[in-house]
């Protein structure tokens, strides 16, 4: 007998169900019974992994033509009627404080670290213990720091256990009854419990003040940025369901187990719009590790479908002016490089060039990274010339950032030296190959493979500029 799989997410989990008939009212059948409802709940709608209602057999043939085939399901009471659920739902939407932000920060390390910071949060309250934790971007590599964020490192208790590094983040945990912040930028959040904060000379949190509520936070810093009340449900309950998910799927996806992490991310969507509604940047977050997915298996079509529904939201949430919908257009630039459209992928790296500059201006090292993509494309299109034009204006950028302490600069060397050599400027050539030779055995040490792969490049190119 010929039977069909598919997995049901509700209320947070996943259930395994098996069809022997593509039908509707079959289909039904099989959700009532692995999903659990309460007595007065009714079955409201079918959803597929796309977001399409399903309602009649032929929409249920069309999901099953996927594989894996995800669905998810609304309930409704029966007394309730719709007009009157719409209504309720709009003023919990209203309710609901600010949860995480993430239009200038986003990515897994912001989420992970900010996760961590909640966790520390609570813990702190349960305890009774009084403190800041603060949550920047690490700027302490740079060559030239104007923020003073080395300072935060002087208030904490043990540095060996209250700091820690989240990819580019850092978090800081001061355990203090009374905080004084001195002339520091902090490129991040910050969490205040039931403490005090002063603040002398100019002070600047660029993103969230999470404050509980017995926290006293000086009146200066409050006319620069709004206090967020602490609230266990938004900022500590469903970030850690998130969170967790994150950690799972992450897992999958190293073992290669797509389909696996698929459910996770899903799982990830239902949450996040039964708690915060269908255009938030949560589900964008849902959507866009799902297109992850679809990228991960080569199904470009059906990635760029769930990468411009996260655009939209992001859209519609932040506008413009956005570093998550710059890394959207950065994807989308991947996946066109991908199917061999390089000049879709041009114009969707050149969106995010623009944008990262607007946010950022010109001397960062996101704006880097996208003049590093477009010169990849320009490589993979033969114009070598034009391709050295962006990898050089990136180099550029992080030498001013970093100095030579950098592997990313040892990485740009290597880059430019590959492009001279393709266009028999071998003298060049050699010349960024040795530079990366030392950078990466200044870095990574004399053994190292790319220490020795750089090494070997510059000797056998040499050997070029020697005959000629």
């Amino acid at each position: 007998m010929i039977s069909f799989k598919a997995y049901v997410n509700a209320g947070g989990k996943s259930h395994m169900i098996i069809l022997s008939e593509l039908t509707m009212k079959h289909l039904k059948e099989q959700v009532i019974q692995v999903t659990p409802k309460k007595t007065d709940e009714v079955l409201l709608a079918i959803i597929d992994g796309d977001g399409c209602q399903i309602e009649t057999d032929e929409s249920v043939i069309q999901a099953f033509k996927k594989d894996p085939v995800y669905f998810t399901i609304q309930v409704q009471s029966e007394g309730i009627s719709k007009v009157k659920e719409n209504e309720q739902l709009t003023r919990e939407k209203e309710e609901i404080p600010e949860p995480l932000d993430f239009k200038k920060h986003w990515n897994k390390f912001w989420r992970k670290c900010n996760a961590e910071a909640s966790k520390k949060v609570e813990q702190m309250i349960q305890s009774n213990e009084q403190g800041l934790i603060v949550i920047a971007y690490n700027t302490l590599k740079w060559k030239n720091r104007r923020d003073n964020l080395s300072s935060i490192s002087n208030l904490v208790n043990s540095k060996e256990n209250d700091i820690k590094e989240f990819g580019v983040y850092c978090m800081y945990v001061i355990k203090r009854r009374v905080i004084i912040l001195e002339d520091i930028h902090i490129d991040g959040n910050i969490y205040a419990i039931d403490c005090e904060l002063q603040c002398k000379g100019s002070v600047n949190i660029t993103t969230q003040l999470f404050v509980t509520k017995n926290a006293t936070i000086d009146t200066t810093l409050k006319q620069s940025i709004s206090a967020i009340q602490w609230n266990t449900k938004i900022h500590h309950d469903i970030p850690i369901q998130f969170q967790t998910l994150d950690d799972e799927g992450e897992k999958y996806i190293e073992l290669r187990l797509f389909n696996e992490s698929a459910v996770c991310w899903q799982q990830y969507l239902q949450i996040a719009i039964d708690d915060f509604g269908s255009n938030h940047h949560y589900v964008a977050i849902a959507y866009n590790l799902i297109g992850n997915v679809y990228c991960y298996q080569r199904q470009y079509n059906k990635t760029i479908e769930f990468y411009e529904k996260v655009l939209q939201i992001l859209l519609n949430v932040f506008g413009t002016h956005c570093n998550f919908v710059a890394h959207l257009y950065e994807n989308l630039g991947y996946t066109y490089d991908a199917i061999t459209q390089y000049e879709k992928a041009i114009e969707y790296h050149t969106k995010a060039l623009e944008t990262r500059v607007a946010i950022f201006g010109a001397k960062h090292i996101d704006v880097s990274f996208s003049y590093d993509k477009l010169g990849k494309i320009y490589q993979l299109k033969s114009e070598y010339n034009k391709a050295i034009e962006y990898h050089e204006k990136s180099l550029q950028i992080k030498l001013e950032i970093f100095g030579f302490n950098y592997e990313g600069v040892a990485d740009s060397f290597w880059t430019l030296g590959i492009e001279f050599e393709r266009l028999e400027n071998y003298k060049t050539a050699c010349d960024y190959f040795e530079r990366a030779w030392k950078v990466y055995n200044t870095l990574l040490g004399e053994w190292d493979s790319m220490t020795l792969q750089a090494k070997r490049k510059a000797k056998n190119v040499n050997k070029r500029v020697v005959r000629e």
